[in-house]
């Protein structure tokens, strides 16, 4: 008997330079023993989780092999419903199971090019089917098992449903009635899994919050004419995140300047990203490509994307190694006049550093300098060693000259297709590529060698599964790469997409810690109960915050108010902070109703700079939350409190950036020594000095800390506010 499927593609992976690791396999062979199990009832679906760009699909690939050797004979894998990410995913599996086609073990097909099998294709191999989630490829695939071949509908079919929260749920009301019905996709879907008689599903997704919101039965009102099956997962396993992934902890999370990542993000204003959404030549002209106000953040990512790039061939070389090609991604908009746009601006900027530099003009050498400047912060943060400023000059000063700096609208599935190189990814034509597009960029393009994204997504309400999507910066990134990326969008979205990290970084530490089989709380507003808590993420509709244990919530990006109004209000905060916790320094036991009305008054005395804000109504739910449910009962009711005083903290940092961390490292030490389950409010008491860009006026900046040994939690405000009365 030979060698079982998944140890010679282990044995294959492993030969082309990549093994599997103790933890990939792991998790590969725990996915198939859950899958085989009589919890799942067969019909009942796993969940593969993973990161954004993590390895989801070679864990599935190797998910799939190892089902072989268990028993499986045929594996179906519905993709997005966008022929590039099919034929990623038909070209991805070939590859990979090459040595199995080539012994005529296995055959892989499109559904949509699927020839009359025979007996000897159908019982002396094992089987996979590639289907976009779309109409006429999940027709196809129904008819295939229903009625062109029934023998297969018999056999131990393995159903892998890729970025399952995609099309695969949707419900909807039909108009002018109450009656729901399912979507077309997900209601061929649920005929797949009918037809056939001993079936298993896995769901693969980084972004599963609409699955695990499913109910596990659903019971159909009289006239709604759809079966239900179950489409909330009964296992999850997570992928692991191997030593070269680049995620939301790099972007998102607490860097000092020592840390290349703490120079990733560079801020766009608003007025930059309206200018660029639609045509409007009185506000962007063609003569002022190299000074507009208006493109000044574009004008940058490109030429700092340049000079990255440039760098990092410099390096390459100087290592004697072969040099990369690079690639950018300007993802403001999704319609496609909009990227006509973008890419004319692009091209101009682009256009006029190659003017600029053919006759010396001396814009050229400041625009390369600043984006040197720039960057030479992170590659020395980071312990690299820069290439000498007159080598970078000429290098981008060339690339721009021959045209070497390339620029593509990625907006359809045909231009994609053009695109696409021999792996199904993005052929990088030039060392030096920028691609401009909307949602085709999202979920399961890869983009290689990214060293800049300008992102302007940014809807009136952002829902987490569909923005998470967006951070195509993320996935195995070397780290010499890392410390010349740049990140560029508005303080808004990026304290938006700060939140749906966190989120997910919450959601997934309560699996690895087991919290997710106590449930991780969610805690909406509510008209008679404040304090719900529910099942892990519903967060279409509601304004998130996430906690971790120890972790923090507290305003940033404030001013307070003028010193007359400010000084009434911190006197009767003053009135409500305990003697103790501001002589000792020390956290006290106070009620968490003082809390409360402590964190009321402080509203009244800040106000938020365009894209900054603080959601205090989920501040106060999680001060109840931890105080009277989450705590042990004998502690309920109560929470910590610490008051010092005197402190003198910048409103803006040395570069620009808001103040953030008001906490010192050594208070939020001490804070995980305090044992019991009890939240704790700090009160930072601030000088308030002008010469710190303050009013003038003493004030308390609060910060609500977890408890240590809490579970992740999520809060959430019932509905954003949209300006209408008070609920």
């Amino acid at each position: 008997m030979s060698e079982g499927f998944y140890d010679r593609l282990k044995a294959s992976r492993a030969a082309s330079g990549s093994p599997e690791g103790p933890e990939l396999e792991d998790c590969v062979r725990r996915t198939v023993a859950a899958l085989q199990s009589s919890h799942t009832d067969g019909n009942k679906p796993g969940m593969l989780l993973g990161k954004i760009q993590s390895g989801k699909t070679r864990a599935f690939l190797g998910v799939i092999a190892a089902g072989f050797d268990e028993g499986f004979d045929v594996a179906v894998v519905l993709t997005k419903g966008t022929k590039t990410l099919a034929q990623q995913t038909v070209n991805r599996i070939a590859n990979e199971y090459r040595e199995f086609r080539d012994a005529e073990e296995l055959a892989v097909y499109d559904i949509m090019t699927v020839p009359n099998l025979t007996a000897w294709e159908i019982d002396s191999h094992k089987l996979i089917f590639v289907a976009k989630k779309e109409s006429n490829n999940m027709r196809r695939l129904v008819k295939l098992f229903a009625e062109t071949h029934p023998r297969l509908a018999g056999k131990r079919v393995l159903i892998v449903d890729d970025e399952a929260d995609f099309a695969s749920i949707r419900f909807t009301k039909k108009k002018g009635s109450d009656e729901i019905e399912q979507g077309r996709i997900a209601d061929r879907i649920d005929e797949l899994r009918r037809e056939l008689t001993n079936p298993a599903v896995l769901q693969v997704t980084a972004t599963p919050y609409s699955l695990y919101l499913q109910p596990e039965e659903y019971e159909a009102t009289p006239g709604q004419n759809f079966t239900f099956e179950p489409k909330r997962p009964a296992f999850t396993q997570l992928v692991p995140i191997h030593g070269g992934y680049v995620g939301g902890d790099q972007y998102f999370g607490e860097h000092d300047e020592s840390n290349p990542e703490f120079y990733l993000w560079h801020p766009v204003t608003d007025d930059e990203l309206t200018a660029l959404k639609k045509e409007d030549r009185r506000r962007v002209r063609t003569d002022e490509a190299l000074t507009s106000k208006r493109t000044e953040s574009l004008r940058h990512a490109l030429v700092t994307f340049v000079t990255a790039a440039s760098i990092r061939r410099l390096q390459q070389k100087q290592a004697g190694i072969p040099q990369r090609r690079y690639s950018m991604i300007v993802h403001v908009e999704t319609a496609r006049a909009s990227h006509t746009w973008q890419h004319t601006v692009a091209q101009e900027i682009i256009a006029g550093m190659s003017q600029a530099a053919t006759a010396g003009d001396p814009i050229f050498g400041e625009l390369v300098k600043r984006s040197i400047d720039d960057l030479e912060r992170s590659v020395t943060a980071g312990g690299y060693a820069l290439p000498d400023n007159d080598s970078t000059f000429a290098l981008v000063r060339e690339a721009f000259i021959k045209g070497g700096v390339v620029t593509e609208r990625v907006n359809s599935d045909n231009d994609v297709q053009a695109l696409l190189d021999e792996n199904a990814e993005l052929r990088l034509r030039t060392p030096f590529n920028v691609f401009i597009g909307g949602q085709i960029l999202d979920r399961g393009i890869t983009v290689p060698n990214l060293l800049g994204f300008f992102y302007g997504r940014s809807p009136k309400k952002m829902q987490q599964d569909t923005v998470l999507q967006h951070a195509r910066m993320y996935g195995n990134r070397p780290k010499e790469d890392m410390a010349v990326s740049r990140f560029y969008t508005t303080a808004g979205n990026y304290n938006a997409l700060k939140s749906v990290h966190e989120f997910d970084s919450a959601l997934r530490h309560a699996f690895e810690t087991g919290a997710h089989d106590r449930g991780v709380a969610f805690v909406m507003r509510d008209v008679t109960n404040r304090v719900i808590p529910c099942a892990p993420s519903k967060i279409l509709v509601s304004d998130i915050v996430s906690l971790r244990p120890n972790g923090a919530l507290l305003p940033i990006g404030f001013q307070t108010k003028a010193r007359t109004d400010l000084s009434k209000i911190m006197a009767k905060v003053d009135a409500l902070v305990p003697p103790d916790a501001v002589e000792s320094k020390q956290p006290v036991r106070f009620k968490c109703e003082t809390a409360v009305q402590i964190l009321d008054l402080l509203e009244e005395a800040f106000r938020f700079e365009d894209g900054y804000s603080f959601d205090w109504e989920a501040c106060r739910a999680a001060v109840e939350y931890f105080s009277k449910v989450a705590s042990p009962a004998e502690e309920r009711g109560e929470c910590w409190i610490v008051a010092p005083k005197g402190r003198t903290i910048a409103r803006r940092r040395p570069g620009g950036r808001y103040s953030d961390a008001p906490l010192s490292y050594q208070e939020r030490t001490a804070f995980r020594s305090l044992g019991g389950g009890l939240p704790i409010l700090a009160l930072l008491g601030q000088e308030g000095r002008e010469e710190d860009g303050w009013r003038d006026c003493p004030f308390w900046w609060p910060v609500l800390v977890a408890p240590a040994q809490a579970a992740p939690s999520i809060f959430a405000s019932s509905v954003r506010d949209n300006g209408g009365d008070d609920d």
